[in-house]
């Protein structure tokens, strides 16, 4: 959490005035909403409400929420607030001013964007603090180009003071003495060299992920070419190199350029205080295990850096070390929402826009639930679900083995491994046989099911089906990437389809399927979203479905959307996403 500049607004307006300011780009997306608090500091002449004292109790007793904005937002509301008590104009109904009670500032929490880990205040102050340190350092210099390096970002700041170094050290004479002037040169060429870079090459900002603050560097920064392409990095490099590589006539020039880009690394790593640093790597959709691509960049292991045509091949797109386990280095821990999550960066995908549907989904879960999560991972869903659910025990089934690891591990580490049951290989075959020796009187079925496979899980919805509760159904939270306007679509496709499914399975010849819910997670692609629908399926007279808002006279299959339930046809057309006859998902849609 960290302290930011916030509107105070009643619970009944929180949601149509976040709506308002998001479409003038007033909202703060760094925070999320949060009820006022006591000690926040209110900004009472910022009203345009009639502003009572049972309006100052409410936002001091926390019964108001707080809608984190931008300064532009408090200083346009300030503007207008004066001019609305002085009658020179007023706001237009229904603009977001009529919905604000006042001003004001408090701690917020970080959205899920922000909060790649619980250290993301800390990390932006030490880096804030660096990057002045280091601006600090230059104006101390009277030389105009080191106090223009002010007008940089860090990372380009970084990246000059990398260059100028290198030149230093490069261009000593035998007495150790330099020509001013021509490093006074060479300062404002690699300014405007650097500058001129464009995002993709320098990125304004990195991501930090983790405990350990690892730091993460986009795929298409700071890489030296290869082959016959054009790229900007490189060019700049050779442009830095050959000015000095006449000194030294031993010197590989490439290898010199991959020596200078390990030491921006590391400069890089100093700046955010992280301890390595990792190039992004997409995860191969057609890959069954879902690996991650991400590779370590910085630093290099003796094995690598002593082999010059190793070290030259992982400067530019990193390593996979050898070993896995807690103490290799691509060992990293993300806590969330005070629960443990270890991994092999190299080996193990993770996802950080999920982190609210983690948490979500464990509120979900009741304490004597037992649940099933097909597609467990290192324990995404199935460590919310015995941590915050307290479920009475999970199944997790996953056939990555180095995500198997790293989910008994975290298991182990969050001490909940003794309710936990980890299923290895195909959950389709794993389960099958835990559903025979189920039917033989062995065991319990299961009364929720997570189905967090992307981009969709259709593919487990048959066995999903049998494994659920005979006598009373249960709850399936089916993830996939769907179509923005195919939404309501695939929530009927999908109660249609799971129906029939259900159909099939001759003790739920009488179920139901009922959408209560569809969760927005995060855009996958531009008119492409990651939903998550909470879906029950079993008999409408399920306890399950008993005191559910908006479905006590429900008698039909079909999706409840903002508070109305829709009957599903017997027939609805199939959504772009939905696997073909051969049961495969083809991904061109989504480009």
């Amino acid at each position: 959490m960290a302290t930011t500049s916030v509107l105070y607004v009643h619970r009944r307006d929180a949601k149509t005035l976040k709506s308002r300011l998001e479409t003038e780009n007033l909202l703060d997306k760094r925070f999320r909403m949060i009820q006022s608090a006591s000690d926040a500091t209110i900004v009472l002449e910022n009203c345009n409400l009639p502003t009572t004292d049972s309006d100052v109790d409410a936002i001091a007793s926390g019964q108001c929420i707080a809608v984190p904005v931008t300064d532009e937002c408090v200083g346009r509301f300030g503007i207008r607030t004066k001019e609305t008590n002085n009658k020179a104009a007023s706001p237009s109904e229904g603009s977001w001013e009529t919905y604000a009670i006042a001003s004001g500032r408090q701690l917020c929490p970080f959205s899920s964007s922000a909060l790649g880990n619980q250290n993301h205040a800390m990390i932006s102050r030490l880096v804030q603090q660096n990057y002045d340190g280091r601006i600090e350092q230059s104006k101390q210099n009277n030389t105009q180009a080191d106090t223009e390096i002010s007008n940089l970002t860090k990372i380009q700041c970084v990246v000059v003071e990398t260059l100028v170094n290198y030149y230093t050290e490069s261009t000593k004479k035998s007495d150790n003495s330099l020509d001013q002037k021509e490093l006074a040169s060479f300062q404002e060429m690699a300014k405007t060299s650097v500058s001129s870079l464009s995002i993709k090459t320098c990125p304004k900002k990195l991501e930090v992920m983790g405990d350990d603050r690892t730091l993460v560097v986009p795929s298409t920064a700071f890489l030296l070419q290869e082959q016959e392409t054009t790229n900007e990095f490189h060019q700049l490099l050779t442009n830095i190199t050959s000015q000095t590589i006449r000194n030294s006539p031993r010197e590989d020039e490439y290898s010199t350029m991959c020596k200078l880009q390990q030491k921006l690394l590391e400069n890089l790593a100093s700046l955010y205080h992280s301890p390595r640093v990792v190039r992004r790597g997409d995860i191969d959709p057609d890959s069954g295990v879902r690996e991650s691509g991400h590779r370590i960049l910085w630093p290099l292991p003796v094995s690598i850096t002593s082999s010059n045509n190793e070290a030259t091949k992982c400067t530019n797109h990193g390593y996979i070390p050898q070993s896995t386990g807690p103490d290799s280095p691509g060992w990293i821990t993300v806590t969330e929402h005070k629960i443990s999550q270890s991994f092999d960066l190299t080996r193990v995908m993770f996802s950080r826009g999920n982190v609210t549907e983690k948490k979500r989904f464990g509120l979900l879960v009741q304490p004597d639930e037992y649940v099933l999560d097909m597609y467990a991972g290192i324990g995404y869903y199935t460590l919310p679900a015995l941590i915050h659910g307290r479920a009475r025990h999970v199944t997790a089934c996953e056939w990555n083995p180095n995500a198997v690891f790293a989910l008994r591990h975290n298991l182990k580490t969050n001490k909940v491994d003794e309710k936990a049951t980890v299923l290895e290989g195909d959950c389709r075959l794993t389960l099958r046989a835990l559903m025979a020796n189920k039917t033989a009187g062995n065991g319990h079925y299961f009364d929720r099911i997570s189905l967090g496979l992307l981009p969709s899980s259709e593919g487990g919805w048959p066995i999903a089906i049998e494994c659920l509760n005979r006598e009373n159904g249960g709850w399936l939270h089916v993830h996939g990437n769907v179509a923005t306007t195919e939404r309501e679509q695939w929530a009927h496709w999908l109660c249609r389809s799971l129906v029939s499914l259900s159909k099939k399975n001759k003790c739920s010849t009488h179920w139901h399927a009922v959408c209560h819910h569809i969760e927005r997670v995060k855009s996958f692609a531009p008119k492409v979203d990651h939903y998550v629908a909470d879906v029950f399926v079993g008999p409408l007279n399920s306890p399950l479905l008993s005191g559910r808002k908006g479905l006590d006279d429900v008698n039909a299959t079909g999706v409840l959307h903002s508070g109305v339930f829709t009957a599903t046809p017997l027939h609805v057309s199939t959504p772009s996403c939905a696997l073909d006859t051969e049961g495969v998902i083809h991904q061109k849609w989504m480009m």
